[in-house]
């Protein structure tokens, strides 16, 4: 009994020695996984992949846990369409790390930043009369000076007069205007006719000067009337004279005549 226990055992010793000696199956490799990132979405808020080598839609659609066709339509891919490594693809949309304002914490927002209210400013105005001798109506600096004397007057928006001053031998300019609407009216000197408009309108804005220019030409004097002459009444007399005289020598005469007769 005791040999054919020892025989046993040395039985199953060569078994299992002759086990180990066996090699393994070479044409069964071992499964590689393409290492995958966690899914992070970006400052938008989506999730966005970038494919690399070994990857498949199939792997990339079962690690981010949506199916294939979700996956090809979030790429607006083609039922056939194959992926490229280094190409980037939509995995979802997820919490932005910068999440974009909402009904609810624009309300925080306003709360902690309020807008600043707007202070009006104000702005400059500069009015020039010049000389327009040339009747152009251009204002010509080099040859066509300043005209004194006219009328200046500014209104605002409600037509209420600001500013009145008369035209001198520069720019007039009112400083301190709230910025606005306004109208400038221009009354020209005797003697000129205006050569622009005499009214101009200005939007006048915070900080700025605003030129504005009127011309006038030197009216010219009305056209002389020709004079008729005019005879003198002395003359006249005289000439009535002389016909009298001529018919009391005709009348005379004939009285003589019929004497010697």
């Amino acid at each position: 009994m005791p040999k054919r226990l020892a025989f046993v055992t040395v039985l199953i010793a060569a078994l299992a020695l002759m086990l180990s000696q066996v090699p393994v199956n070479a044409s069964s490799p071992a499964l590689k996984i393409t290492p995958f990132p966690t899914p992070t979405p970006g400052a938008d808020g989506i999730i966005r992949y970038k494919v690399k080598p070994g990857d498949s839609l199939w792997h990339i659609a079962a690690v981010a846990g949506i199916s294939v066709e979700k996956l090809r339509a979030l790429n607006n891919m083609e039922p056939n369409q194959n992926i490229r490594v280094g190409e980037i693809l939509i995995l979802g949309v997820g919490v932005s790390e910068h999440p974009s304002p909402t009904p609810d914490n624009l309300g925080q927002q306003a709360t902690a930043t309020p807008t600043p209210t707007k202070i009006p400013g104000e702005g400059k105005i500069c009015i020039l009369l010049y000389n327009d001798r040339d009747g152009n109506g251009m204002y010509e600096e080099d040859t066509e000076a300043p005209l004194p004397n006219g009328a200046i007057s500014i209104s605002g928006q409600r037509g209420e007069t600001a500013h009145t001053a008369k035209t001198g031998n520069d720019f007039v300019c009112f400083d301190h205007l709230p910025e606005g609407r306004y109208t400038i009216s221009m009354g020209v000197p005797p003697g000129y006719n205006p050569t622009t408009e005499t009214t101009a309108r200005v939007d006048l804005q915070a900080g700025d000067t605003t030129y504005v220019t009127f011309g006038a030409q030197k009216a010219l004097p009305p056209p002389t009337q020709p004079q008729t002459q005019r005879h003198s009444p002395i003359l006249g007399i005289v000439g009535a004279l002389f016909i009298l005289l001529a018919l009391a020598v005709w009348w005379y005469g004939r009285r003589l005549t019929s004497f010697r007769r």
